[in-house]
């Protein structure tokens, strides 16, 4: 299979090499573009704002979108109807940006994308194909030119085209672009570490061409080579099959996983309706948690002034989520849990009667982005943790927040909990669990850029630091009575 991404700033003529080397090798150029407009099509004329993530959303509840080629020319069907012949109308251009701003859609695309590559030979290009689209690329490139250079070749093209246009504008433009899409929180635009940088400068159309199919010859003659000499022994099977930096969860590589299991862990996308068996296992592990790992919950009643909304909590050790679960959600325990969990036939049936959802950590995943909208839509209580993963330095300073919880906050407009550990917690030592003031996002409420929800990620950050605040006084004025009470023993003792 021939995957070939293209990645590269504005105006380094990717589009037009990718389609240009998807003739020559006789595959697929995928156009992207095209799928963001169909998807904005179908939106339109079933009255659907395409403004309105969570109308969106729904929609992709009844969604299916087919890519075929028909006399070499890629055709769009959306359940069924062919939106090609109406991509290309006026109104279109500003409905499909409007609606590719929406991280719902986004993921969407970028799944279906992925599925398409797996059974076809098909060239890719945009600003985050290599790194974030196909990061299993087989042909990753980086192409790019002087700014000078794309701005006197986008100048040419529309004095072409009878446009007026102004070349220092043309160049301020790119730099501006070129800047934003390098510092854009989704999949910001870098070279892959495995991509071939191509500097396209000084280079005619047809040398970047010959240059890309040279590689891509190699690459994909290269496997079968590989394959006449790869050892046979037992050693050198083990060896392939602990790869560096390869996800391994519950004994098995993703990769390893079978298809019937991935249909399996699909259902768990899907509304839990009962919550008993939580409810049951709640009474049973709550006295063994607070045995194990005995915790002071500081200001408890600030988790109760609201009916549901976002818990956010920093995050030590793999059981550190039974506490806020067991002590602040009585009904229902919904949690964002990593997909890996779920490889687990019972683990994964536990989990998901639990109320747990599944999130594939830095990938595009539509199923979980759908399955919280849903649970904050019922005024339920979902725990998060900001930082996107546990903090294994035991220190107090929290990694970088991501963006995720603010979004979600704002488009639910729902209220966040803030919660600390003081420290990592520990089996049979006491520990500490802060609970913050309830606080929202109205401010925010209608964001719709990555600097706005930088912004409002920002807030909850200020929020953390008031809870941690909160956290460390409370202990260290148990310190000074404990102190206190020390000195006091001692003179009675004299």
């Amino acid at each position: 299979m021939i995957n070939i991404a293209i990645d590269g700033p504005a105006g380094a003529g990717k589009s037009t090499i990718a389609k240009a080397v998807a003739k020559s090798l006789k595959i697929i150029y995928l156009d992207t573009g095209a799928m963001y407009r169909a998807t904005a099509y179908f939106a339109l004329q079933n009255n659907i704002d395409v403004k309105d993530e969570q109308a969106v959303a729904k929609m992709f509840e009844n969604f299916n979108m087919d890519i075929v080629y028909e006399d070499g020319a890629q055709q769009i069907l959306v359940n069924g109807i062919n939106t090609t012949p109406y991509l290309r109308e006026h109104y279109m251009s500003k409905a499909a940006s409007d609606i590719s701003a929406l991280p719902v859609v986004r993921y969407k695309m970028v799944d279906l994308q992925r599925e398409f590559a797996k059974t076809h030979d098909v060239v890719l290009d945009g600003r985050d194909i290599g790194t974030f689209v196909l990061p299993d690329a087989n042909c990753k490139f980086f192409m790019t030119a002087t700014p000078e250079e794309r701005a006197n070749r986008r100048f040419k093209e529309l004095q072409e085209k009878g446009q007026d246009v102004d070349y220092d504008t043309l160049l301020k433009d790119i730099i501006q672009r070129d800047y934003n899409d390098s510092h854009r929180e989704v999949a910001p635009l870098k070279q892959a570490d495995d991509a071939l940088l191509l500097d396209t400068t000084n280079m005619t159309i047809e040398e970047v061409i010959a240059a890309v199919k040279k590689v891509v010859e190699e690459k994909v003659s290269a496997p079968s080579e590989a394959a006449k000499n790869a050892p046979q022994n037992e050693d050198a099977n083990k060896e392939k099959d602990d790869k560096p930096g390869e996800l391994k969860a519950f004994g098995k590589a993703s990769s390893e996983v079978p298809e019937k299991t991935l249909k399996r862990i699909k259902t768990y996308y899907q509304p839990q309706k009962s919550f008993v068996l939580y409810r049951f296992l709640r009474v049973i592990l709550r006295p063994l948690q607070c045995i194990l790992w005995p915790t002071k919950v500081i200001n408890k009643e600030n988790a109760f002034k609201i009916d549901g909304g976002l818990y956010l909590c920093n995050h030590y050790t793999t059981f550190d989520s039974l506490i806020p679960i067991f002590t602040m959600f009585k009904k229902e325990a919904h949690i964002l849990a990593k997909y890996e969990l779920f490889f687990n036939p019972l683990a994964g049936s536990i989990l998901y009667k639990m109320g747990a959802i599944p999130v594939r950590r830095g990938e595009a995943d539509t199923d979980s982005v759908k399955a919280v909208f849903r649970v904050l839509k019922a005024d339920k209580k979902l725990l998060m943790y900001p930082e996107g993963t546990r903090n294994r330095e035991g220190t107090q300073d929290m990694a970088e927040l991501k963006t995720g919880a603010a979004r979600f906050a704002i488009k639910m407009k729902k209220p966040i909990v803030p919660m600390v550990y003081y420290k990592p917690t520990k089996t049979c030592h006491k520990n500490y669990l802060y609970v913050g003031e309830p606080f929202t996002l109205e401010e925010f409420y209608g964001a719709k850029t990555s600097e706005e929800y930088h912004a409002a990620t920002e807030v909850i950050r200020q929020h953390f630091d008031e809870a941690r605040a909160g956290v460390n006084a409370y202990v260290e004025s148990l310190h000074k009575k404990k102190s206190k009470a020390d000195k006091t023993s001692e003179k009675e003792d004299k």
